[in-house]
């Protein structure tokens, strides 16, 4: 049987080394006509050029890897059956289903291997090739501009829109209009008839040169004031525009979703998790307020309980730091505690006895000062709760101060102190009591305070409960993407292989008609499902995993259907398929 599966495993090599290289390939030549434009006219080295292909291949490769499974699969099994050696095996006693074990047993190490792979290579790939774009778009910055368009010459410093834009790199512009955010407390805004853009002599700055325009600004705090500036001719030097290419340290460099590794992800996953229970009793509490305020008597929300989220992502971090940490964690270094100056002095001025007797009485006596302290607090706090419940509210000046809420405020809300209705002389209701104040024109009550305060908690505790659910889908997804990714190779083998053996005479035309089917639903049921989670319409789970669900209850039922192919060298076929649903149609047409 060791033969058997060699031999097996043998024809497995050539098609997945092929669809392999020939897949990633085409993809990444896809991708770098993409980027083409962004890459020339920058006057950057073939090291950079380069360092910028190999770093776009591990991205590459995580979609390419379960392709080439596939593609290897259905061509290994169907060349076996078209041949004739799967009825020569079933002749021996070696059935189709033991013919599928070495390659579903080749393909969980492929998905283990790839799960490594997503989760450190391609992330750290991915940061570093995320920190080359940006140092590439920063050189020459003449070169990306486009006209009718606002482009960034400065990231959050300086835009620019211009009519036209000379492409005859003399850097002759038209119709110019320089939006300057330099100021966070003045906009200005920069017009100009015509202009040209070059760098200085020290290549890092970047000089404009402004004729016939004008200059409006603004201060942020004074919206009412504008200053107006017309000129003839201007320049404007914008400050450290790199002319030629600098690197950037990705270490100092923020990450992203997809820059990040499974364990990073995951404790970004569960800060917004937090955020989101924290941001949902919030709301729930605004919303009690509110129904108070209108007189309903509903009970409190319970303060918030903070469980992990867990997930596929929580137990493999798990997994690796308990049996991998070693190789993955790096441990903190402390310093050691130094002890404070004047103890130090008065240990070195006596004998050890002296010390010893000094640190105890010392630690005596800040202990009685802490116990002093606690009775001192608890008399204040007995003092202060027996003056709230003796008086419901305590008048300084001219403000009314609310009595204190019992037990904690929510998020840290401190209720708005509500300012004395001045007194009038209402004449009294029919009924013998006083008008309320809401009957007095001009006065606000305390109700409806509080009520706009709660209103307001409540919008913002929306806010926060909106941005937080959107961020954890977002790495919730990309947590589960990894996994799913890796597990589609085993289920490729489950639903390649009996598709092959069906048709055994399918050939190339069945490995590419097959691959490109399965291909499409798969990955667009991915890019479809990650839009799905981040606008919450599914959870991170289903929305990366329902592919592969799909895929293995087909391939399970193929599975379970082998044995009943019927190999023959003149069969097998889509014609004889097609011929067989003529039949079927002409028959039923017949009966009818």
């Amino acid at each position: 049987m060791k033969i058997i599966s060699r031999y097996v495993l043998k024809e497995h090599v050539g098609p997945f080394v092929f669809a392999l290289s020939a897949l990633t390939s085409l993809m990444l030549l896809q991708y770098i006509a993409r980027r083409f434009g962004d890459l020339v006219g920058r006057g950057l080295s073939w090291q950079v050029i380069t360092e910028f292909f190999i770093l776009s291949i591990p991205f590459t490769v995580a979609m390419t890897l379960p392709m080439a499974v596939l593609v290897a699969v259905l061509y290994a099994f169907s060349r076996l059956a078209s041949e004739n050696e799967i009825t020569a095996f079933k002749a021996g006693g070696v059935s189709t289903r033991r013919l599928m074990r070495p390659a579903l047993i080749v393909s969980v190490f492929v998905a283990l291997f790839m799960l490594w792979f997503n989760d450190q290579v391609l992330s750290r790939a991915n940061h570093e090739l995320a920190t080359l774009q940006l140092a590439i778009l920063r050189t020459k910055p003449t070169f990306a501009l486009k006209e009718q368009v606002i482009n960034t010459v400065k990231e959050g410093q300086l835009y620019l829109r211009a009519g036209y834009i000379d492409r005859d790199q003399s850097g002759k512009m038209r119709d110019i209009t320089i939006y300057d955010l330099n100021d966070p407390q003045r906009r200005r805004t920069i017009y100009a008839n015509h202009g040209t853009l070059a760098f200085a002599s020290n290549k890092r700055d970047l000089i404009m040169h402004l004729f016939d325009g004008m200059m409006l600004s603004s201060p942020n705090n004074e919206v009412a004031q504008l200053d107006r500036v017309y000129y003839v001719e201007d320049q404007l030097r914008v400050r450290d525009v790199s002319n030629s290419f600098q690197s950037i340290n990705a270490d100092t460099a923020s990450k992203g979703e997809r820059e990040m590794s499974v364990c990073e992800m995951q404790k970004e996953y569960e800060t917004r998790n937090r955020a989101y229970i924290s941001a949902m009793t919030d709301s729930l509490t605004a919303v009690w307020r509110l129904q108070r305020d209108k007189g309903k008597n509903l009970p409190k929300p319970a303060a918030p309980v903070f469980r992990r989220a867990g997930g596929i992502g929580a137990m493999y971090c798990n997994l690796i730091n308990k049996k991998f940490g070693k190789y993955f964690v790096i441990k903190e270094a402390r310093a050691a505690e130094v002890p404070k100056f004047r103890r130090f002095a008065r240990q070195a001025s006596g004998t050890p006895q002296d010390t010893v007797k000094r640190d105890t009485s010392a630690k005596k006596d800040t202990a009685a000062r802490k116990d002093s302290a606690a009775k001192k607090d608890s008399a204040a706090k007995k003092d202060s709760v027996a003056r709230r419940d003796t008086s419901p509210m305590t008048r300084l000046g001219d403000s009314v101060v609310a009595p204190a809420m019992n037990g904690p405020v929510p998020n840290g809300i401190i209720p708005v102190p509500t300012p004395a209705a001045p007194a009038t002389n209402a004449p009294a209701s029919p009924s013998g009591t006083a008008t309320p104040a809401a009957a007095t024109p001009g006065v606000a009550t305390t109700n409806d305070t509080a009520g706009t305060a709660a209103a307001m908690e409540l919008g913002d505790a929306k806010i926060r409960l909106e941005d937080a659910r959107h961020w954890r889908n977002r790495y919730g997804v990309e947590i589960q993407k990894k996994f799913s990714l890796a597990a589609a190779c085993i289920v490729f083998v489950l639903v390649g292989a009996p598709i092959a053996l069906r048709f055994p005479r399918g050939g190339v035309g069945l490995v590419i008609g097959v691959s490109f089917a399965v291909f499409a639903i798969y990955y667009v049921g991915l890019i479809g499902g990650e839009s799905l989670a981040n606008h919450n319409i599914v959870s991170p789970f289903w929305a990366m995993w329902a592919d592969n669900v799909i895929f293995l209850l087909v391939g399970l039922l193929l599975v379970s259907r082998m044995g009943r192919e019927g190999v023959t060298s003149r069969g097998g076929n889509f014609a004889e398929t097609i011929d067989k649903i003529g039949g079927w149609f002409s028959r039923t047409r017949s009966t009818t």
